[in-house]
């Protein structure tokens, strides 16, 4: 299952209160997945999925995993790019 996710590409972003960035994922070299979100909550960092506030103002998961082993190959994934990207000199990081 480990070679389901191609690619992941993060962005750190600073000042977004506990969002500590964003994230795209590939699956299998057929579909991207944008705007997973990085967030510090009170028991960790965990990936938000993407979603669409709805008129009565509660928020929709676009995307979601429908297992736990699912959940946990996109976190560890994202999170292991975004400890690799957040460790590079800024200069990299705009490129």
């Amino acid at each position: 299952m480990t070679d389901i996710i191609t690619e992941v590409r993060v962005f750190p972003k600073e000042n977004l209160g506990k969002t500590l960035g964003f994230a795209n994922i590939t699956i299998l070299d057929r579909f991207v997945v944008k705007n997973l979100r990085i967030v510090q909550g009170n028991k960790g960092i965990f990936i938000g999925m993407p979603s669409n506030k709805r008129k009565n103002g509660e928020f929709i998961d676009l995307f979601f995993p429908i297992t736990q082993e699912a959940r946990d190959l996109i976190t560890e994934a994202i999170l292991q790019k975004y400890n690799e990207v957040s460790r590079e000199p800024e200069e990299v990081l705009q490129n």
